[in-house]
């Protein structure tokens, strides 16, 4: 190789150098958002230029690995919270010089994802769902719904009301557990169902559920749901616990901003604890929430009363009375909204009753009567 052609070789390579590095350069990582959907998480990079990328997937604990290049970090936040049901949190690093490294922590090793890139502006952008029978996807389709259990109603009736009926807790989340293992979400679950059976025998009620087995569903998305449904009544069923194994009976409460009764707030302490809860922090987003709910909220104070009565006389246990606090699974139901503590599982006694079918059918009958009162009246204020 003559020296002529030596310079010209360096020089191009030098040119190919210098180009790259202008590339690096101008390639920052500027922004990052996310959006949490019913049936998908998408996040979205802004990037000042079109790059490259090499995803791995990484389990023990699951994660989604994404090396951008060429590709820097500006002034942007290293750590950020989704926690949502798909992505608990995004980590964005500087791997090398040139090498920007995003990591998405899955709550699901088994999680499917699409990355795709949008140009005016570049935008790297990245969705990930669940690769199993979504239940939030089914309960969405009109075919789907778990429970819509009457499609025509005799031209009697004014009106068909649309009741939506809540099992407390599911899934990885098993809610209150009893001294004997019982879990509250296999004892919501029990008594929902039995409502449900009732409840469908009545002429002019659609029963819609938002969870019919063992799924985890978000608390927000319970309401939100119910929302989509266009529901006209909103009852939430779980089982109470106490530190105090001597603790029993039931209550039924309201959504309130400010605590009511003896033990509100510690029963909504609890319950809010649940896997999900999480995704309803901001106060602003909280005031809103309650003002959705507080449109309804002598509405939801009649329904807690007439749900707590027929519980009472259908069971023979304490009655604790109706109270208000602020329940995450109840803020933003545009419709009255009630949670029912059909009873402490984590006393023995009671544990030992709510394990019993007959007993379930017991509240059950409780809660559908406390309902079907609610609605009668309901629609004799109407007709006036």
């Amino acid at each position: 190789m003559n020296k002529i052609s030596k310079i010209l070789i360096l020089l191009a390579s030098l040119l190919l150098f210098a180009s790259s590095a202008k590339a690096y350069q101008d390639y920052g990582v500027e922004k990052v958002g996310f959006h949490s959907y019913l049936t998908y998480t998408r996040i979205v990079l802004e990037i000042s230029g079109e790059v490259g990328y090499i995803v791995r997937d990484l389990t023990s604990p699951p994660r989604l690995l994404i090396n951008l290049y060429p590709a820097k970090l500006t002034s942007l936040e290293r750590k950020i919270d989704v926690k949502d049901r798909f992505i608990r949190g995004l980590r964005l690093s500087q791997d090398s010089k040139h090498v920007t490294r995003v990591v998405l922590d899955l709550t699901n090793f088994e999680s499917t994802y699409n990355i795709f890139s949008l140009k005016g502006p570049h935008r790297l952008v990245i969705e990930v769902k669940s690769p199993k029978k979504d239940p939030i996807a089914d309960l969405l389709k009109p075919q789907g719904f778990p429970y819509y259990l009457r499609e025509s109603v005799s031209e009697e009736y004014r009106r068909v009301y649309k009741v939506i009926l809540d099992p407390g807790h599911g899934g990885e989340d098993p809610g209150a557990i009893g001294p004997t293992g019982l879990k509250e979400k296999d004892v919501a679950l029990a008594v929902t169902l039995e409502v449900a059976n009732l409840l469908k025998e009545e002429a002019g009620i659609d029963i819609y559920l938002t969870r019919t087995d063992d799924s985890f569903i978000h608390l927000d998305l319970r309401t939100e749901l119910a929302n989509q449904w266009g529901g006209d009544l909103f009852v939430s069923i779980h089982a109470n616990a106490a530190f105090n194994q001597k603790a029993s009976g039931i209550e039924t409460f309201f959504n309130s901003r400010y605590p009511y009764g003896e033990g509100a707030a510690a029963v909504a302490a609890r319950e809010n604890t649940s896997l999900g809860a999480d995704d309803v922090s901001g106060e602003i987003k909280a005031i809103l929430w309650d003002l959705v709910q507080n449109r309804y909220r002598d509405e939801s104070n009649e329904l807690s009363h007439f749900v707590q009565r027929q519980l009472c006389q259908a069971i023979d246990v304490e009655d604790r009375g109706v109270k208000s606090a602020g329940f995450y699974v109840l803020r933003g139901a545009a419709m009255p909204a009630i949670l029912v503590e059909i009873g402490f599982i984590s006393n023995p006694w009671e544990e030992q009753k709510l394990r019993k079918g007959e007993f379930r059918k017991k509240i059950a009958r409780g809660i559908f009567r406390g309902i079907k009162d609610y609605l009668e009246s309901y629609d004799e204020r109407s007709s006036r």
